[in-house]
This record gives C-alpha cells, structure tokens and sequence, in this order.
C-alpha cells in the first residue's frame, strides 16, 4: 500500500539542509570581518575531523581553523560539515533574534527514533545542541513545549524556566516526565517548578496530580518524592477529598504508609481519623511482633484523636493479661498506646486511669505507665485506685464462695475437661478437704506425666534437626532418686507446701533446658536456602536453620536442686538479717538473652516463683512482663514446640510444630 506522501514523516535531513541554507543567507548580509570578530569574541567551537556528514573527535575553536571571517564563508558555500555546525551559533552573535528563531525551528524537529549512523554522533543533533544553548541563554522566548523537551532531555534545569511559562506547561505532562525518570523531582529544584503552577494552587488540582502519578497505581515508579509531597500539601491545605486517595496509600503502598497516615493526622477530620485507624477494629486488634512501617502507632494515634471512649474500647485487648504475660514484641502495641495517651484523653475516660495502674505493675510496661500517672491529678488517680480496690475485693469475696469441684476431678480430667478441671482447682483454698487434696494431687501427676511425654517429642525432634543446645545433656533431665527429699527441704525452707503444679513438675519431669547457642554457625544457602528477606512467610525448616530459634524464649525450668540451693542462700540472709525478706521469688528460668546464647547474654530480668504459694498452681512472673499460671506457661510452650514467642512472628516452623502438635497429649 503506498504510503501517503502529505501524511509522510518529514525526513530531519532535509530539514535541517532548508535550514542551515537559510542560515547561511542570513550570515551572508553580514560583514565577514564582523562574522571572525563574533566567533573569536564568544568562542566558538568545531569538530577537528569529519566523515561525510557526521562529526568526531574533539573540538578547536572556529577562529583556529579559519583565519579570517571569508574563509569561513567560503567554507559555508562548500557546505563544509563543521562550519555549518558552528553556523547558528555566529548567526546568534551578531543576530540573536534571527538565531533564536532558527534554534526553535530546530528543536521543532522531530528527531526520536531517526538512525544516522552508528557509533557516531550525527550531524543533525549536533546542531540540535546548538539551537539548545541558543534557547538555554534566553528562555523566555522560547515556547511551554520546547522548554518541556529541553526539560525531559535535560538540556534545561527546573529553577532555569521562568516563573511566566510554568503556567503553559501541563501539569500532567510535567507528572509524566517525573514517572518516566526523564524529571528528577527534589524539594531543593523542582518544587519550585510544581509549588509556582497555577494548576496546583487549588486542592482540587494537587489531588487530580496525586492520582495521575504512578506511585498511586503501582508499587514503582520516580515520582515517589512527587507523590509525598503532592501529599504533604493536600494535607497542609486540609483538603477532605483527598481522604479517600491518602487512605487507599495508607493500606496498600508500604513504603508510602507513614507520610500517607501522618496526612491523615494532619487533615484530622472524623473521616481522615476513621481512615487512619482502619488498621484496628473492635473485631480484633492485630498483636504487635515488628512495626516496622508504624502501621499500628499511626492507627493508636489517631484512635485516641477520635475519641478516648471509643479508643479505650478497641485498644483495650492490647492490656489483657493474656496478652501482657507474652511480653517482647507482643506488649509493644501496649506501650505504644501508653506514649501516645496524652493527659487530657486519660482524663476524659476514666477507665485509661485504671489501666495505667494495672500496667505501672508490670515489668515491661511499668515505667512507661509510671510517668503517664504522675502527669495526671492525683484526685483523680486516688479515686481510680480506691475502684480497682473494691472491684477486687469484690472478686476476692466472689472466690472465697466457690462451691467446691464437682465429680471426681481425675476422672473428668481424663475425660477431656483439662482446662476446666484446673479452673476448679486454682479456686480452691490452701487447705482443702482431704479427700478433694488427694484428687487434685492425682490430677497434678497426671498432667506432669503428660507434660514429660510431650517434653521428650520435643527434645527427640529438636535433636533430630541439629538443633545447637547450650549444654545436650540437660536439655531434658528426669528427676533425681531423692526428689521427694529435696522437695520437702525446699518447703521447710519457704515455710509452705509446693503448690501441686510445681511440686508435680519436680517429681515426675525433673528439668528441662531448651536454651540454645548458635556460636560458629555459618548460613549455607545450598544447606539452608536463602535467608528470608524482611516481612517473608517462610517455614522454617525449608529456608531458615534451627539455629535460630532459641531466639524465641525456649523452655527452661531449673533443676530442683538448684531451687534449693537458692532457697537456702536466701534462708541464710533471713537469720543473718541482710535485707532478704519474705516470700522468696525463687528463680525458675534466666532472661530471654541468655535463653538465645548464654555465653553472649546481658543483664535483664529472670522468669521467678513466688514460694510458698497457692495450693493447686503458682504463676511465673515472666521476666519480660506479667505472669502467667505455670500450667498454662507449659501448654503455650509445647503448643509452639518448646519456643513460645513463635506464637508472634511469621517466621516459624509450621511443619515440625504440625508433627509435634499430634505427638503432644492435651493436658
């Protein structure tokens, strides 16, 4: 089909020969004298050595190779390559106005896509250079689109174009060149370019950009820097349209989700509130293992701004023991919310006072909460005490009139009631009848006989995978032959019967060590595979060593006689008088860092037993925060094969803990 000559690319070459003819006339109705005194007078340049009509090699000024201004023209009659390269700018010497409406004309060229040759620098864009230094000394003449081409070529900086021509230049083809990478966007330059059109004034038209640049369709893009601060402006300029874009950032681009949530915040109307909280909801509050985006302390932040009811409502789950007791990672959602809680919203909702006081009681969360109360009114804080002392009486008066368990305890523990059964017994006072004493003993055994089984799974796997314990031979040691002695030394020492969990625990499993060092160990990536890269859901055993996992608090109750040991120095300084008093918090496990690598473990906080204690089970007060009933600290540890705090991350050995889960009997 022949092509349609009217519609028919121009060809650059013939082009540029009309023009470098025209050019040449219009250098011709100059003196030559005149013409060398131009070219000497602002340096211009040539090529040193030509191939048909395309230039190489370095430069040397006009006036070097010709003499005088009639050998140049001389030269420009015989169509000599490099003095028609020089031609435009010596017209521009001695005509400028002449020369800037040949250089517009060149740049009006459409050179894209045009092959001159290979390995060379053609002729044509040569005098493409030419006209853009032409334009580049006087901007202001030149037209939006060509400033525009010069901008994506990069022959024109930002702060170079006029404030009177931004306004010519659309603003989505100034969005397009920053997404293309041809514009770089930085608040030193080009700000200044988009902060001066008229089209980004309003708030209608920064949320129109917002929407048209890349960043907002997909996770690449260069107009990152252009986006954020598109942004920044939208909410400077409290423009409430634009809630609905900021939160569609805030939920789906991650690495835009800060500057998206703080411009929620800042626009803080109800709707931006409600946005910018949507990662929390009544429903279910995600428990906190690594914020690293500030997802959650953005959403706390504006909950709070919303309302103090409502947000004590939501976040306060975050508080429950059942969460506090896990400490590490999993208490900082707490934390987060205690930073943030300003005096005037715990005011506002009485009940932030009563949380404060239970958290100025935990190890991980008291400080925090400490400086939170002694900011408030004392009135205030001495009447949200006085309440949480009656509802505990309250409790305490509703316990001591428990009826006693029903049926025989062993047998509806065998059953299938196991939780329950133990609900029963920690209701139960020091001192039961003789004939309910003996079942919940018989209930204890049968639990600890369970707990060995499932402890001995656990050691069998975890050898089985080369796990590295810190010390193999007491990764699980059974009682010694004078157990039963060493128990009743230890509670003539406290002064109390052992409640029956521990007591039970010493009798029947002994100890137990899952502490682990990984010294010397190298990551082999055709052994191990790859490490997982930062938020991946690996399984473990495929991608990522044992090794690691006695970062996750592994299991660890001390040998019995190294309880005794303890309790006997801590007699000691009872008769001598040195300050110790009781009742004795007995060690029963070291701080999480020795637990990950004694040999490279800092000071911190040990996992301890208040003796004597209650009659059916004692709670560990974790190192880390809260406590928790020593039954319930071994079903969530074997629940997670031996390493609780896998219960918070995404990183975990979900085959092995599916294998072990089966292996384990409920107790």
């Amino acid at each position: 089909m022949p092509v349609d000559p009217a519609r028919a690319p121009a060809d650059p070459t013939a082009l540029i020969d009309d023009l470098n003819s025209r050019i040449v006339r219009s250098l011709g109705a100059h003196d030559p004298a005149e013409l060398h005194a131009a070219a000497a007078r602002t340096g211009i340049d040539v090529g040193e050595t030509y191939a048909g009509r395309l230039w190489t090699g370095g430069v040397c000024p006009l006036v070097q190779r010709y003499a005088t201004g009639g050998a140049f023209m001389a030269a420009l009659t015989n169509s000599s390559p490099d003095a028609l390269n020089a031609a435009i700018e010596v017209l521009a010497a001695v005509a400028p106005t002449a020369a800037m409406s040949f250089a517009l004309e060149v740049m009006r060229i459409d050179l894209d896509g045009f092959t001159f040759g290979h390995n060379r620098v053609p002729f044509e864009l040569v005098m493409r250079g030419r006209a853009e230094k032409i334009i580049k000394r006087e901007p202001s003449s030149a037209p939006p689109e060509i400033l525009l081409d010069m901008l994506r070529r990069r022959s024109l900086a930002p702060g170079e174009i006029p404030k009177g021509k931004i306004a010519g230049i659309p603003i989505a083809a100034l969005i397009a060149c920053v997404s293309a990478g041809e514009l770089r966007f930085d608040q030193a330059e080009s700000a200044g370019l988009f902060s001066g059109h008229p089209a980004l004034r309003e708030g209608a038209g920064l949320l129109d950009a917002l929407l048209r640049t890349r960043w907002f369709a997909a996770t690449d893009g260069h107009d990152g820097g252009l986006a954020q601060w598109l942004a920044h402006r939208l909410a400077a300029a409290g423009h409430t349209p634009a809630v609905p874009a900021l939160r569609e950032l805030f939920t789906r681009q991650r690495l835009f989700l800060p500057t998206a949530g703080e411009n929620l915040l800042e626009i803080g109307t109800p709707e931006a509130l409600e946005a910018a909280a949507s990662p929390l909801s009544p429903e279910g509050v995600p428990i906190n293992e690594y914020d690293r985006l500030h997802r959650q302390a953005i959403a706390i932040d504006a909950l709070l701004r919303a309302g103090p009811s409502r947000a004590f409502d939501v976040l306060a789950p975050l508080f429950e023991e059942r969460v506090l007791r896990c400490g590490g990672m999993r208490s900082e959602s707490a934390r987060t919310v205690l930073e943030k809680l300003s005096p005037a919203q715990a005011t506002a909702e009485p009940r932030w006072i009563e949380r404060c006081l239970r958290a100025a009681q935990d190890r991980e969360l008291g400080a925090t909460a400490r400086v939170l109360l002694d900011r408030l009114d004392p009135g205030l804080v001495d009447e949200a005490a006085a309440r949480v002392e009656k509802r505990r009486r309250r409790a305490g008066a509703a316990r001591s009139t428990v009826k006693p368990p029903a049926g025989h305890l062993l047998e509806r523990y065998r059953a299938g009631e196991h939780e329950r059964v133990w609900e029963e017994l920690l209701a139960l006072d020091r001192s039961p009848p003789k004939a309910l004493a003996a079942q919940a003993e018989a209930v204890a055994v049968e639990t600890m006989e369970r707990v060995r089984c499932g402890l001995e799974a656990v050691v069998e796997r975890l050898r089985a995978e080369a796990y590295p314990f810190h010390e193999k031979a007491r990764a699980l040691v059974p009682p010694p032959r004078d157990a039963l002695r060493h128990v009743e030394r230890l509670e003539r020492l406290t002064g109390g019967r052992l409640p029956l969990s521990l007591r039970a625990f010493y009798l029947v499993v002994g100890s137990v060590d899952l502490s682990g060092s990984a010294e010397g160990f190298r990551h082999d990536p055709k052994k191990h595979g790859m490490k997982p890269k930062r938020d991946e859901i690996v399984n473990v055993p495929e991608k990522y060593p044992f090794m690691y996992l006695s970062h996750f608090d592994p299991l660890v109750v001390l040998p019995l006689e190294e309880a005794v040991a303890e309790a006997e120095t801590w007699a000691r300084g009872e008769r001598q008088g040195v300050g110790m008093s009781a009742p004795l918090d007995l060690t029963i496990s070291p701080g999480p860092s020795f637990k990950a690598n004694p040999r490279d473990a800092q000071p911190e906080p040990v996992d301890t037993v208040r003796l004597p204690g209650p009659f059916a089970d004692v709670e560990i007060r974790r190192g880390r925060g809260g406590a928790i009933p020593f039954v319930e600290h071994l079903r969530s540890c074997l629940a997670w094969g031996g390493f609780p705090d896998l219960a918070g991350t995404s990183i975990r050995p979900q085959a092995v803990l599916d294998a072990l889960a089966q292996s384990v009997r409920p107790f």
